[in-house]
């Protein structure tokens, strides 16, 4: 073999270990793919949602307004995500809930109409990609509306009255994509359970006096109502970006 070829072959072989080298530190300085199971907004995220919350309500100061110890409700609520750590996240949650219940007593109607307002954190943690355990815990204030309307008669009493709820539950992603990082809407199912308790309300319903003949002026007491029980809430949500 001659210089020219041995010279040759010396730079081919150079060549091929620099450009080997060259690719390799290349691949290293390439960020890594995206991970398909990274949470990202399945965490941070704005969420509505829509649904129903059930209270079983022992308090016998219901039982002018129903024949069971059941109060259902209207479920609507916004909640914003703005930390993760981990699998953990927290939010925000403000939620209304509104019901109604009535039924026949002394010779007439009575009639109970509820709007609670909830205002609480929310934590969530993530055991799966599509699956995240719930817990949250807030102050609620609840306007309870009661009305007997009877032969001649109109009575009624309006209070607010303070309390909290405590639940905790599941959420479940239905339908949405796998890469944290889609802006696109994911909707999730969500079930949760626990106890709310509203301060007690003495249901001395009074006529209007500005509107009212002196004879219908007589007070109606139907005892004190404590909206306090166990609950159940389930929804259909919402989240996006």
């Amino acid at each position: 073999m001659n210089r020219t070829s041995i010279a040759c072959a010396a730079t081919v072989a150079l060549s091929l270990t620099t450009g080997a080298a060259f690719a390799q530190a290349t691949s290293d300085q390439e960020p890594p793919s995206e991970d398909s199971n990274a949470l990202g907004n399945h965490q941070r995220h704005v969420r509505v949602d829509i649904g129903v919350r059930t209270q079983f309500v022992r308090s016998a100061g219901l039982d002018p307004f129903a024949s069971n110890d059941v109060m259902p409700q209207l479920t609507l609520a916004a909640s914003y995500y703005f930390w993760a750590h981990d699998r953990l996240s927290l939010g925000g949650v403000l939620a209304f809930d509104y019901g109604a219940r009535s039924d026949d007593a002394r010779s007439g109607e009575a009639t109970l109409d509820t709007r609670r307002f909830l205002l609480a954190p929310e934590a969530r943690y993530h055991v799966l990609r599509v699956l995240a355990l719930t817990a949250k815990v807030g102050p609620t204030l609840t306007r309870q509306d009661a009305t007997y309307s009877g032969p001649q008669t109109q009575l009624s009493k309006t209070a607010w009255k303070a309390g909290f709820d405590a639940t905790a539950g599941a959420a479940f992603e239905i339908f949405g994509y796998a890469s944290g990082k889609s802006n696109k809407p994911r909707l999730w199912l969500t079930a949760e359970g626990g106890y709310g308790w509203t301060a007690s309300n003495r249901l001395r319903l009074e006529a209007d006096e500005s509107a009212a003949a002196p004879q219908r002026l007589t007070p109606l007491d139907l005892g004190s109502l404590s909206l306090s029980g166990p609950l159940f809430r389930v929804t259909a949500a919402l989240s996006f970006w």
